[in-house]
C-alpha cells in the first residue's frame, strides 16, 4: 500500500507490521473487528456476505468452533477461518466444518444462530434472510464455501486449495491480511492470494451446474407474489410489461447503457437491491441527491461497483428518470464486465 504525496508528486510505501508483534491477536482482535464490522470487511474482499454466527459449533459431536459463519446471496454457507500463528491445519479444519454444516444444518439452525448474533426474534431473522438472498430461503445451504484468512499461507495449503478447486469444484478462497501503518494510523490490507478473480467466477459457475436445481419460481406472478412491498411489485410489473430485460431465477431487472449491463435491480421482500456495475465520477453524491441517503449508497466489489436500495414509488420513479435521462451521457470508469456483476447475476 502506497501513500500519495500530491505536493511532491511522490509515492511512499507504508510501514508493514507483523500482526502478532503489533500486539494484535487473530481471535481476540482481528476476528472481533470483522464481527463488529462485517459489511465493511466483506465489501473490501469484494464479497456480499451476511454474517450468521461467531465461534459456533458445527456439530454436537465436536467441541471445535467455526471462527465465523456467513452465507452469500446464492444461499451457500461460507466457513471463515483465521489462521492461528504457524498452525497449518486451517484448511483441513475448515473443510471438516463445511462437511458438518452440509450434513447437519437445516434452515432453522441458520435462523437460530443469526438470532443469537443479532438479538432478533426468529420471524425477523427469516425476513432478513429472505431480503438478503437472491434465491429462495429453501435453497439455503445447498452449497458450502471455505474462506481462509491469514497473514501468510503455507505452500501446501495453497497447493491443496488449487487442487480441490480446479479438480473437484470446491470453492476455497485464500485472503492475505496485512497490517500497514502510517504514524499512529493503522490499516488492514486484504488481498486475494487464491484463486484469481477469473477462476473465482468459474468456481461459482461450476457450482451452479453441479447443483442443477430447479427454478425457484415458475413465472413472474408467483415470484412477485412473495414480495411484501407493493411498490416493488408494481415497478417490476410495469418494467416487464414494456419488455425490460430480466432474469426470473434471480427476480431481477437489467438496465443497459450503450449495450453494457450497468444496473441490476433485484426484488426482495421489503426493498429492491440495486447493483451498479462500474463507476462514474461523483456517482455516490449523484445517487444521494437523486434518491436520498436512505438508499444506503455503498461502494462494493473493492470499489469497482456501487450498491443501494429502492423502497418507495418515488425511489423507483427517480431511479428510472435518472437512468433514462441523466445517465445516458455518463462516462463509466469500469467496463461493466461479468467480474463486476453481483454474484447472483453472473451467468
Amino acid at each position: 500500500m502506497l501513500r500519495i504525496d500530491r505536493t511532491m508528486k511522490s509515492l511512499r510505501r507504508l510501514e508493514i507490521k507483523d500482526i502478532p508483534e503489533a500486539g494484535l491477536k487473530e481471535r481476540d482482535d482481528i476476528q472481533q473487528m470483522i464481527r463488529n464490522s462485517p459489511d465493511a470487511f466483506f465489501d473490501e474482499l469484494g464479497e456480499r456476505l451476511l454474517l450468521i454466527a461467531e465461534e459456533v459449533r458445527p456439530s454436537a459431536e465436536v467441541d471445535d468452533r467455526i471462527d465465523l459463519l456467513a452465507i452469500d446471496d446464492e444461499g451457500s454457507a461460507v466457513i471463515v477461518e483465521l489462521k492461528r500463528g504457524t498452525h497449518k491445519l486451517q484448511l483441513l479444519q475448515a473443510l471438516a466444518y463445511a462437511a458438518m454444516i452440509a450434513r447437519e444444518w437445516d434452515r432453522g439452525r441458520f435462523v437460530t444462530e443469526r438470532g443469537k448474533l443479532t438479538g432478533k426474534p426468529n420471524e425477523a431473522v427469516e425476513g432478513d434472510l429472505e431480503d438478503f438472498l437472491g434465491v429462495t430461503i429453501e435453497e439455503l445451504n445447498e452449497q458450502q464455501r471455505v474462506m481462509l484468512l491469514a497473514e501468510k499461507f503455507d505452500h501446501e495449503v495453497l497447493a491443496t486449495a488449487e487442487w480441490l478447486n480446479e479438480g473437484h469444484g470446491v470453492d476455497i478462497r485464500c485472503y492475505r491480511l496485512e497490517l500497514c501503518a502510517d504514524g499512529s494510523s493503522e490499516f488492514l490490507a486484504c488481498t486475494c492470494i487464491y484463486p484469481p478473480a477469473e477462476l473465482a467466477q468459474q468456481a461459482v459457475r461450476r457450482g451452479k451446474v453441479a447443483g442443477s436445481r430447479s427454478l425457484p419460481w415458475p413465472n413472474w406472478e408467483e415470484a412477485l407474489a412473495e414480495v411484501d412491498n407493493a411498490a416493488i411489485a408494481a415497478f417490476f410489473r410495469q418494467e416487464l410489461e414494456v419488455g425490460r430485460e430480466a432474469r426470473l431465477p434471480k427476480r431481477e431487472l437489467i438496465y443497459r447503457l450503450h449495450g453494457v449491463r450497468r444496473f441490476y435491480v433485484g426484488a426482495r421482500r421489503k426493498a429492491a437491491y440495486v447493483w451498479q456495475a462500474g463507476r462514474f465520477p461523483g456517482d455516490e453524491e449523484f445517487w444521494v441527491s437523486t434518491i436520498g441517503s436512505h438508499a444506503e449508497i455503498t461502494p462494493v466489489n473493492q470499489g469497482r461497483s456501487l450498491r443501494f436500495y429502492l423502497t418507495s414509488e418515488t425511489d423507483f420513479a427517480r431511479f428510472k428518470t435518472a437512468f433514462e435521462e441523466k445517465l445516458q451521457t455518463a462516462i463509466f470508469t469500469e467496463s461493466g464486465t461479468a467480474a463486476e456483476e453481483p454474484k447472483d447475476a453472473a451467468e
